[in-house]
């Protein structure tokens, strides 16, 4: 694969995503992990044209990625559903363990409406 993305902020997956990608090959780093996490790489993984890329917020133009994105999801290369695992407000602690032990990527809270 030409590119990964890493959006979990485990160091175990980081490494994994690096080491997925062809030569050359980049890997965008998403996800956040507590400061002082660190990850190590063989040296060798890295060399002859992998790179690692920190993402910021998206570091995007919104008005050019968010169609691409849906348009991805459209065609069934982005499986955006597989990816969020939804809890309501008071399942906040399980939502923290699951995506802690690898079985949520991306934990979405619901906040209850009161009306």
């Amino acid at each position: 694969m030409n590119y990964s993305l890493e959006c979990t902020g485990n160091p175990r997956v980081f490494r994994q995503a690096v080491e997925s990608l062809r030569r050359p090959g980049v890997c965008g780093l998403i996800g956040g992990a507590p400061y002082g996490t660190e990850v190590t790489f063989d040296m060798n993984s890295i060399m002859f044209g992998r790179t690692i890329c920190g993402i910021i917020e998206g570091d995007s133009i919104p008005d050019i990625f968010i169609p691409q994105l849906v348009e991805l999801y459209m065609q069934g290369y982005f499986p955006l559903d597989r990816l969020i695992t939804f809890y309501e407000l008071d399942q906040i602690n399980q939502a923290v363990e699951d995506m802690e032990k690898g079985r949520a990527i991306k934990p979405v809270l619901r906040m209850p409406i009161k009306g």
